[in-house]
């Protein structure tokens, strides 16, 4: 490698050995002949003194034992970027040979070959078509007279992290000849402040993606320093910057940042993270590996959401010292949250991921694992009932409006009312625990045989459930019974003796399998059950239908693994007429009028199926 050996002065980055430092002092040495480079390196370890010797103190160190003194010769004050780019890509011809041999030694194999590496790199060695330059620990310390705009010319991506750079002044002489260039690596280097930071955005206005990870000895003031020379910076990493508190935004100073990456930083108090609140643009934080012990925003009441980061849809908050599940009420607050990494544990809390879907309204993804629709809504629901004693309890009421909970309740379960609204109430379970009389073997239980049409090879078998068991539960025993992959979507549904061809559907996974009259609570005097009804039909009465209620709880229940399954009730006006026989003229169906219940069942091929409820009530007679 071409190392040029530039003057040096106190402040020079230099390298000896494979480490770095700063020349501190230039001088003799008592008790010694020639000349001697005090530096203070940046590795603490690596030093032997604090720049005493002999009880005279020759410079400053940044640790008690970071400083020693070396001769001119050992140290190495770098090389061009242009030099590095080129021993890199161009002089060095042994690269694929030695990529080979390191990907060997790591996976202990003795035969390996790359195919295409020679064509990778003859492109690479074309500099006018490179895109990408990695030249991270190659001692650089700028840039000479070389114009680098002609050498470099489609320069997207440059990594000088680890280098000898000495000053924002020296990158900004890089950056400016570099006009393509988008993505800019400056960690682990030692880089002087400048006196005016806006004087140097002429020459770095271009960089949009920055890190600066390992900044020796930067504090946050110094970084939002840094930031003032980017202003359109959209993309920002200052990880590993020790940094022990952050500060406000200045005004008008990363406006259009959207990531910001502030990991293994050693700030603790969530107030710090929300000075970034202000941050109109910003979608994405990584505060990983911190020492954050809470999550709060204190601007507003639990059931709000908060005004600070108005657009954050990405956090990453694992490896703190944090309790997700309080946290998980203050992440509600944040309106746009839909991506949360956390470290969850659930040999502490149980069912944890389950309910942090329920808790966060806008949650889609629990680290980096999306969930659908379809596993929310049952999260939601699972969460409502697990804690339905707790709400009841707490003033709850099946009715909604005349709930009266206490603030400790709303303070713990901030979410828990919206999820009524949307779902219902749950059952209220506290009068039946509570009654000790009721005795579980006065309840007779429902006996039914459970068949799956999707899998005919499989043998029927016969279940008895009590009327107070939930669907959920009855799910889960029958997937256990028939060996069903437990992450399948089961849909339930059941038809009674003598009425094989009407399916009445199962679908509410929080109600008991009496909701579904599975047991003999209630039979009307007359029932017709479900038929199928096709457009045009014309029927010989219509009456008003009541509730439908099978006359007998001995029948079977169908279920269905299949994802692609969806089966819903619904209450709809029909487009057709339906003729009524002693009636004059047709008569449609309408919301002040309703002359039927009608069923849609949809299969996984999307084909409805309409079925019509008709019961004859006594008390109007057949016209």
């Amino acid at each position: 490698m071409n190392y040029k050996m530039g003057e040096v002065e106190v402040g020079t980055r230099v390298e000896c050995n494979g480490a770095r430092g700063t020349v501190r002092y230039i001088g003799e040495v008592t008790e010694t002949n020639g000349l001697w480079y005090g530096v203070d390196w940046d590795d603490s370890q690596r030093g032997k003194h604090d720049g005493s010797h002999n009880g005279v103190k020759y410079f400053t160190t940044r640790h008690p034992t970071s400083g020693s003194f070396v001769r001119p010769t050992k140290v190495s004050t770098g090389i061009t970027l242009e030099a590095a780019v080129r021993d890199r890509y161009q002089a060095d011809t042994t690269t694929s040979t030695q990529v080979t041999n390191e990907f060997q030694r790591t996976i202990k194999a003795k035969f390996v070959e790359f195919v295409g590496m020679e064509k990778i790199g003859a492109k690479q060695r074309q500099l006018e078509f490179l895109n990408i330059a990695v030249v991270r620990g190659c001692g650089i310390w700028g840039s000479d007279e070389v114009n680098l705009t002609q050498l470099l010319p489609r320069l997207h991506h440059l990594d000088i992290s680890n280098s000898l750079l000495t000053s924002w002044v020296a990158v900004a002489h890089i950056t400016c000849q570099l006009p393509s260039l988008r993505v800019l690596n400056l960690s682990g280097n030692s880089l002087r402040l400048p006196e005016c930071g806006h004087e140097l955005c002429g020459s770095t206005k271009h960089i949009t993606h920055l890190i600066i990870n390992n900044m020796l000895d930067y504090t946050w003031p110094h970084l939002m320093s840094c930031c003032t020379m980017f202003p359109a910076l959209t993309q920002l990493k200052v990880a590993y910057n020790n940094l022990v508190e952050l500060g406000p935004i200045p005004p008008k100073q990363l406006e259009c940042l959207e990531e910001l990456d502030l990991s293994a930083n050693s700030f603790t108090s969530w107030t710090q993270v929300n000075y970034l609140g202000t941050l109109q643009r910003l979608t994405a934080v990584n505060i990983r590996n911190c020492q954050l012990k809470y999550v709060e925003f204190p601007d507003v009441p639990a059931t709000e959401k908060t005004s600070l980061f108005p657009t954050l849809e990405a956090l990453v908050l694992d490896n703190n010292p944090l309790n997700l599940w309080d946290c998980s009420a203050e992440l509600d607050k944040l309106p746009k949250l839909q991506k949360l990494v956390y470290s969850i544990d659930e040999n502490v809390t149980p069912n944890l991921p389950e309910f942090i879907y329920a808790r966060i309204q806008n949650l889609k993804a629990l680290n980096h694992s999306p969930v659908t629709s379809m596993e929310k809504k049952e999260s939601e629901l699972f969460y409502l009932k697990s804690f339905s004693n707790e709400y009841y309890n707490s003033g709850g009421h099946e009715d909604p409006s005349e709930a009266s909970l206490t603030q400790e309740f709303i303070a713990k379960h901030p979410s828990y009312l919206r999820l009524v609204k949307v779902h219902g109430t749950p059952v209220d379970e506290t009068n039946f625990k509570s009654n000790k009389s009721q005795k579980l073997k006065d309840l007779q239980k429902i006996e039914v045989t459970v068949v799956t049409p999707d899998h005919p090879e499989r043998e029927c078998c016969v279940k008895s459930f009590l009327p107070t068991t939930k669907v959920a539960k009855v799910k889960m025993m029958l997937k256990r019974q028939l060996k069903i992959n437990a992450a399948a979507t089961l849909t339930l549904s059941y038809y009674t003796k003598g009425r094989e061809n009407y399916e009445y559907p199962i679908d509410n996974d929080i109600q008991e399998l009496s909701y579904y009259s599975m047991q003999n609570a209630f039979t009307p005097k007359r029932s017709e059950g479900y038929r199928k009804m096709s457009e045009g039909e014309e029927y010989d009465v219509m009456t008003p239908l009541g509730p439908l209620t099978p006359s007998s709880c001995s029948g079977g229940i169908s279920a269905s693994s299949s994802t692609e399954f969806n089966s819903r009730r619904c209450y709809r006006e029909v487009p057709h007429r339906l003729a009524g026989k002693g009636r004059p003229g047709r008569a449609e169906l309408d919301q002040n009028n309703i002359y039927g219940l009608l069923y849609i069942h949809e299969d996984g091929n999307h084909q409805a199926r309409l079925y019509r409820t008709r019961h004859i009530l006594s008390d109007r007679g057949r016209a």
